[in-house]
């Protein structure tokens, strides 16, 4: 066995590797085997060359209707159908501006003649008609018509409160001011003889000369409730403080909500009871 010649016809690597179309039969296609991602798993078989065949083009759609299509088209074609005609003179490609072409282009215009020109009207020659001016002296007239006129009267439209009804009368506002100030009156003096009827009405009678006058129940009830909500609010304030009052303001916080939960306290205290006199001359005094 002698050596292996290699053949002009036969590819060599390279080519191989190139991918190079070295078939004779047009639709097929020699490729070589991809370079592999692992340089340690290359094989001697990547060498054989690979015939690849691709598949067969379908035919490009031609509608049946392309021919009539396109000989409507044709046929119904206008020059400058949207346009219209060109209404000047249109110079072809070799016709463009050149230099010197521009004065020749500029519509001539003739020069201003004076028949042209618009002028005014002529002065008149006539001489105007004066009209004499009226020799009256308005301002002595109108003076003299004042002085001769006789002053006017001036009109009497103030009402004449002496003609109405209730002229003289009370009005009906203060009347019933009255009555209800003398049945307020008549009431008291009602009250004041019932309680003087009773050993227990003298001693309540005398205590509202001296400016006690006893709370009503639903009265005590609104101002104790409303004590007791006052306390609830100061009290969870009170409980979120920090327990470290190392500063002043801290302290002076705490201090001063102590002081004021202890005189809600005391306020509940004296308004939980059912009998409480309320002393007016005290109030009024401290007015």
């Amino acid at each position: 066995m002698g050596l292996n010649t290699v053949d002009n016809a036969q590819p060599t690597i390279d080519q191989l590797q190139a991918g190079l179309n070295l078939s004779s039969e047009p639709n097929k296609i020699i490729k070589s085997h991809p370079t592999p991602a692992d340089p340690f798993r290359e094989s001697v078989y990547n060498l054989i060359p690979i015939e690849y065949i691709p598949p067969e083009k379908q035919k490009q759609y031609r509608s049946k209707f392309a021919d009539q299509a396109r000989r409507e088209y044709v046929s119904g074609q206008k020059t400058a159908a949207s346009m219209g005609p060109a209404k000047v003179f249109v110079n072809g490609t070799d016709g463009f501006l050149k230099k010197g072409d521009g004065a020749s282009l500029k519509p001539k215009v003739k020069a201003h003649t004076p028949e042209r020109v618009m002028r005014k009207a002529e002065v008149p020659k006539d001489k105007p008609v004066i009209i004499d001016t009226s020799k009256k002296d308005f301002i002595k007239l109108n003076a003299l018509e004042n002085i001769n006129s006789s002053a006017k009267k001036p009109q009497n439209n103030t009402p004449a409160y002496r003609f109405k009804q209730d002229y003289g009368k009370t009005p009906t506002y203060i009347l019933k001011k009255r009555q209800s100030e003398a049945e307020k009156e008549f009431s008291m003096e009602e009250m004041e003889e019932a309680l003087m009827s009773s050993p227990q009405g003298k001693q309540q009678a005398q205590m509202m000369k001296e400016g006690l006058v006893p709370l009503p129940e639903e009265e005590r009830g609104k101002i104790l409730d409303g004590l007791k909500k006052n306390w609830e609010k100061l009290n969870s304030d009170y409980q979120k403080l920090s327990l470290t009052v190392d500063t002043v303001p801290k302290i002076a916080r705490k201090v001063n909500m102590e002081k004021q939960l202890r005189q809600l306290e005391t306020h509940i205290a004296k308004f939980s009871h059912s009998n409480i006199l309320v002393n007016f001359n005290s109030v009024y005094k401290n007015a």
